[in-house]
């Protein structure tokens, strides 16, 4: 028998319809099957395809303020994804009503509390993730002395040129353990043209990889004229800083907007900057999306609008 369950297709991490990253939110009340999780995950063919369900058996998704939450790529589940958060909480609050002013989800990265924020944004409470500096035997660098020094793996720097153009200089590099994704500061005089140029060779970092230390690349810069280097908003306020993110080892050569890798990258210039409030922009080209960011002892607090492009019906 055919069962049928809301679906939406949102736009995360902006103000503009096919701006952001999509994520595709199912509103199933019951666990399913890992293959099935899966076999959805890859029908939608996004990013991310997030699945609740409530865990109040009395309680219904416009009621409940506690549900279970699980994120899938087009390949495989994955432990933290901030847009698709977003765009969950966005349909629960937005489109299904929610009468909670604050949703708790359980999920494979702890307790995730997200509640609105006043103004129609969500905020969501995320982990912060502590950072190594790695070390590289043949990259002429210094070590970013605010974090530990780690030796990097051999191959890594390798892995780093698939996205990075040697003529770039590499300010930096940091490891979130925990996160298993690293961070790459570039040269600050970079430009958006620049930035945005940067190309991943997906299949020669699957080549040189298998995801079982690095899970995604994060590609970030202060930059030091926002305004000349074209690092600033619609309204003209500048970016803190910006960023771009590759993920092939999760089947995703490329993410428009990433709130897990926030929980790395801000910490980073939160460090280095000592700002505990920070604008960031994720430059992925004909997408972008922006970021408010706020450093909360050792959690990140993201602050972001949605907008839905999609409301449809699942059937399986």
């Amino acid at each position: 028998m055919t069962k049928t369950y809301p679906a939406y297709t949102v736009d995360a991490f902006t103000t503009e319809r096919f701006k952001g990253n999509p994520a595709a939110v199912c509103l199933i009340p019951e666990k399913l099957t890992e293959d099935q999780y899966h076999k959805i995950a890859a029908e939608f063919n996004l990013s991310e395809t997030a699945f609740l369900h409530p865990l109040d058996p009395s309680s219904d998704f416009k009621t409940c303020s506690k549900f279970s939450l699980r994120w899938f790529t087009p390949t495989n589940e994955v432990p933290l994804c901030g847009h698709a958060t977003l765009a969950t909480s966005h349909v629960l609050f937005n489109e299904i009503g929610n009468v909670n002013s604050e949703i708790h989800f359980e999920t494979k990265s702890g307790v995730l509390t997200v509640k609105k924020d006043g103004s129609g944004n969500v905020e969501m409470n995320f982990p912060k993730y502590e950072l190594e500096s790695l070390k590289f035997e043949d990259l002429v660098h210094q070590p970013d002395e605010h974090f530990p020094e780690a030796p990097a793996p051999s191959f890594l720097i390798d892995v780093i040129h698939c996205v990075i153009p040697s003529k770039i200089s590499i300010e930096s590099v940091v490891y979130a353990p925990k996160y298993g994704g690293i961070v790459v500061i570039v040269d600050p005089e970079t430009t958006k043209t620049e930035f945005e140029a940067f190309k991943i060779d997906s299949t020669r970092a699957l080549e040189l990889h298998d995801g079982s230390y690095v899970r995604g690349i994060s590609i970030s810069l202060r930059p030091s004229n926002p305004l000349a280097q074209g690092f600033v908003d619609a309204s003209g306020e500048p970016y803190d800083y910006a960023c771009r993110y590759f993920g092939p080892w999760d089947g995703v050569n490329e993410d428009p907007a990433t709130g897990s890798a926030q929980c790395t990258i801000a910490p980073y210039w939160g460090k280095v900057t000592g700002k505990t409030e920070l604008y960031g922009f994720q430059a992925f080209p004909t997408r972008g999306a922006q970021f408010r960011i706020r450093l909360q002892d050792d959690r990140v607090i993201l602050n972001g609008s949605s907008l839905t492009v999609l409301r449809g019906e699942i059937n399986f």
